[in-house]
């Protein structure tokens, strides 16, 4: 996955109005600021998943040079808990990546450990089921010197999906304890794969290789059912209420001149519009797409003077507002039943730290 000027004034209420891209003026959107804190802590590449209630899990970074912890914080913006991940490693041995997902009333979290640093090597990943109380025992999902596995979704079901992302690129179903449903390689050609899970449990998948970008229906079972390929350098995807999903894509890897499209696709993967978005792709994938009750929101760097945006389009593509974020880094968005958590960096010139913003869809 992702590896991962000021605003005038700071959010609060209700956006009372957003600056289209010729400086119009929209209507106000329907999103409410519940409430804003700062933590202390640090989350630049904040990974995280909220739960059906709307508890926020973040991976995060007590201090500098600290090892990342997974934090629990209440639907009310106070911290409850923060876990450490006990896996078993040796001496020269280090956790890669954390990454907690949410399905249904299930919480995981998944960790990925290589050894080495210049030339790394895969020693494995494993799967944590997350209670009230903590972590519970770890569960070995992959082996030595496979896949690495960056990320994890939920299904809505109480099952999660681990993803590989190449040599070769690998699915698995997991239960809730981290016992293996089933698993999936795939071509080794492509790499960096983002998922997305419908309603009905298929599974998209998108990664990238070379020219084009390749979009893969699976089934329930992992069962490819079928396939699309798209003339992009590198992207992320969503699956719509309809069955069909939405991919944000970029042209090319980086740059001012990089031009990101908001792409719909139906459940047989035929393309139903494709549009131009006040995004770019600086620095490479460095965005990011949630569902709406009005479409999408999505946020990363813009075109203009901005350094990051916000920006939100119906369900036909069409661009409905957007508004400059101040953040050094890319925040993060993070959706859960009633509306979502959007999770930014503090500069360290401004004294370093975490804002969580929480904003509750208003009809």
């Amino acid at each position: 996955m992702a590896k991962r000027v000021p605003i005038p004034g700071i959010l609060v209420g209700v956006f009372l109005a957003s600056v289209g891209l010729h400086g119009q003026t929209s209507p106000a959107h329907p999103y409410r600021l519940e409430w804003k804190h700062n933590f202390a802590f640090l989350a630049f590449d904040a990974e995280g998943t909220s739960s059906e209630d709307g508890t926020l899990w973040l991976i995060v970074r007590p201090s500098p040079g600290k090892p990342e912890e997974l934090t629990r914080i209440s639907p009310d913006g106070n911290v409850t808990g923060t876990f450490a991940p006990a896996v078993p490693l040796n001496p020269i041995q280090w956790v890669d990546y954390l990454s907690p997902a949410t399905s249904g009333n299930r919480t995981g979290l998944l960790v990925n450990v290589v050894s080495g640093r210049k030339n790394q090597t895969q020693e494995g990943a494993f799967f944590l089921p997350v209670g009230s109380n903590g972590l519970g025992p770890p569960i070995q999902i992959a082996p030595r010197e496979g896949p690495q596995f960056p990320h994890l979704i939920g299904d809505g079901t109480g099952q999660f999906i681990a993803i590989g992302d190449q040599s070769p690129i690998t699915l698995m179903k997991l239960g809730a304890t981290g016992n293996q449903i089933w698993r999936r390689s795939f071509t080794s050609k492509f790499v960096l794969p983002d998922a997305a899970v419908s309603a009905k449990g298929e599974i998209f998948v998108l990664s990238e290789g070379g020219g084009h970008v390749l979009l893969q229906l699976l089934d329930q079972t992992g069962r490819v059912l079928r396939s699309k390929g798209l003339a992009a350098k590198q992207g992320t995807v969503v699956a719509n209420e309809d069955g069909g999903c939405t991919v944000l894509l970029s042209k090319k890897y980086g740059g001012r001149d990089n031009r990101v499209y908001l792409v719909r696709l139906s459940q047989t993967l035929g393309e139903q519009s494709e549009i131009e978005t006040p995004l770019v792709g600086w620095g490479g994938r460095e965005y990011q797409l949630i569902s709406s009750p009005r479409g999408h929101l999505a946020v990363g760097p813009g075109t203009g003077q901005e350094q990051q945006i916000l920006v939100e389009f119906d369900k036909s593509g069409k661009l409905l507002w957007q508004r400059a974020i101040s953040s050094p880094f890319t925040p993060r968005l993070i959706p859960f039943h009633s509306g979502f958590y959007l999770v930014k960096a503090v500069p360290v010139t401004e004294g370093g730290g975490t804002i969580v913003e929480k904003y509750v869809f208003e009809n």
